[in-house]
């Protein structure tokens, strides 16, 4: 009975496994093709006349403004910009509302970590509107410092409630005992609860950091240009009204997931470790 429990939960994590790859390898395959093989593409696994010019397009070296490789890397470098400064800002943020929240006598702290984690619970679709007309009311639309903004307001909650829950483990002895020999508390956190509380840091940092990158909504109403256009929106530009390229648009979704999977496998030792000491439970 063991041995057939143990066929049947690897036989599900092959399926699983499966289901995911298969996609993001559809999405390769169509990258390589061209539009005229696009439907032997889909009856084989393997485009007939493979070929790397859709790449080469969508990252091509031309200067001009109205060259798709000239959008698409000027819409990578902002999704690389509003994403890092998103992440550590909110990082930053969440870790002293953490701290703040979990060590000291805050009043209602109880009521205040269940409104954060109740604002989770909004889709940000019913907050664009709003957002919007605050924005256009101070010149403040197509801007990459306001799209930043609204991303760290978004998350923070989320990044707060991965940190407080593992601060929450930690024994505050350690801090009490290090506050006693003449710390402050800043630097009973820098020194005592950060070190510590590393796996929360980073896992918490990957999440943020994806949410950013893959954001959609509030980027395509927020941004219209270049100057804050992000990737996610120029990958959805590839859709026109008469024609669609597929495969140049699945060249640059390859291309777009190649910073995410880098920043995850970088920091897998500390994700899985934050998501097994509970970094996410309450």
């Amino acid at each position: 009975m063991r041995i057939l429990y143990k066929i049947l939960l690897i036989v599900g994590l092959l399926l699983l496994v499966i289901a995911s790859v298969i996609p993001i390898y559809w999405t390769f395959a169509t990258s390589l093709s061209k539009d005229r093989d696009l439907s032997k593409t889909s009856r084989s696994w393997f485009p007939p006349h493979p070929t790397w010019e859709n790449y080469r397009n969508v990252l091509g070296l031309k200067k001009d403004v109205y060259s798709v490789g000239y959008q698409f890397r000027r819409t990578i470098l902002n999704s690389i910009v509003v994403s890092v400064f998103v992440t550590f800002v909110t990082l930053f943020l969440a870790i002293l509302a953490a701290y703040a929240i979990e060590r000291l006598q805050v009043p209602l702290r109880e009521y205040i970590s269940f409104f954060v984690v109740l604002t989770q619970m909004l889709p940000p679709a019913i907050l664009v509107i709003p957002i919007y007309l605050i924005l256009s009311r101070f010149n403040l639309l197509d801007n990459k410092l306001s799209l930043s903004i609204v991303y760290v307001a978004l998350n923070l909650p989320f990044a707060m409630w991965i940190v407080g829950s593992y601060f929450r483990r930690i024994p505050a002895s350690m801090e009490e005992a290090a506050i006693i020999d003449g710390c402050s508390y800043l630097k009973a956190l820098w020194k005592i609860l950060l070190p510590i509380s590393k796996p929360a840091l980073f896992t918490s940092s990957i999440f943020v950091f994806l949410a950013a990158w893959n954001e959609f909504i509030m980027a395509l109403v927020l941004t219209t240009s270049l100057n804050a256009k992000t990737m996610p929106i120029s990958v959805a530009e590839f859709m026109g009204r008469f024609y669609t390229s597929y495969p140049l648009m699945t060249a640059a979704g390859v291309i777009s997931m190649i910073p995410p999977i880098v920043f995850a496998i970088a920091f897998q030792p500390f994700l899985v470790e934050g998501l097994a000491k509970g970094a996410v439970k309450e």
